[in-house]
């Protein structure tokens, strides 16, 4: 089995650790995930107020969005507008 893995040109190796280091390295693991977490909360704790009294001045100082328009389209679909027609004289040659 161990020629297999040197003729693919892998070198596999185990090793143990003493029981002492692997409490170690685990509490050194939850250590850093507590920090992590109570960094990610205290974060939490500080962006959203003041992501909520963004928004809230936002739009109390730039206004709703929904303000009526003064003059509302025309619905009849009619553009208003100068027209000029040209007469290419093809009519009178069709007749």
């Amino acid at each position: 089995m161990f020629q297999n893995h040197r003729r693919l040109g892998v070198d596999v190796r185990t090793f143990r650790l003493q029981p002492w280091k692997l409490w170690l390295l685990a509490a050194a693991g939850v250590t850093l995930a507590l920090t992590f977490l109570v960094v990610a909360a205290s974060l939490l704790v500080i962006l959203v107020p003041v992501v909520l009294v963004g928004g809230l001045v936002a739009k109390l100082l730039l206004g709703g969005g929904n303000a009526v328009r003064p003059h509302p389209p025309a619905r009849g679909g009619v553009i208003e507008g100068r027209y000029e027609v040209i007469d290419s004289g093809d009519r009178d040659r069709r007749r």
